[in-house]
């Protein structure tokens, strides 16, 4: 039999040669012509999903929809930031505003305005107070464990070492 391309001229040709031959055939012959013209069925309809896809499909739909909402949540945090750099400024201008306020209701020459305006005057003779010293007392520093002592601790004898080798604390000389 050649080899050659069916069109579908030609399967319709064979299909009609196939019905003619049962036909013109006894009952015992068209089991032997029947089985001799089996031809591969072919499947009718559309194209089907091969189910393998789908789980692959899904996994895609997911990744989208996770990049949707990630884009959306940024953008959503953008706008969120730009109005509070906004609301910032905003608040930096009147911190700056009332710092100025505070400045001028502070300076002297006002509060000397206002109290001349209630009726005072400047003194006319200053007057200071002398206070009494008071001597400060520093409570006497711990006795530390001399080299010989293996019963202290052994951060307290570092400690002890340490301090003599940098000389007496501030609270040991002025306790001297």
């Amino acid at each position: 039999m050649p080899a050659s391309k069916n069109t579908p001229a030609d399967s319709f040709d064979d299909v009609f040669d196939a019905f003619a031959a049962i036909d013109g055939e006894s009952a015992g012959d068209l089991d032997a012509a029947v089985s001799r013209r089996r031809r591969p069925r072919t499947r009718r309809g559309g194209p089907r999903t091969p189910l393998p896809l789908l789980p692959i499909i899904g996994i895609c739909a997911g990744i989208g929809i996770a990049y949707v909402s990630q884009t959306a949540h940024l953008t959503q945090a953008t706008y969120q930031a730009n109005s509070l750099a906004a609301e910032q400024r905003q608040l930096q201008g009147q911190a700056l505003q009332l710092d100025d306020e505070l400045a001028r209701l502070r300076s002297s020459s006002r509060i000397d305005a206002a109290a001349q305006q209630l009726g005072m005057k400047p003194p006319a003779k200053w007057a200071y107070v002398v206070a009494a010293s008071q001597p400060v007392t520093v409570p006497p520093a711990p006795a530390t464990a001399s080299g010989g002592n293996n019963g202290a601790d052994p951060v307290q004898r570092l400690v002890a070492a340490l301090s003599g080798s940098f000389g007496p604390s501030e609270a040991e000389a002025a306790g001297r």
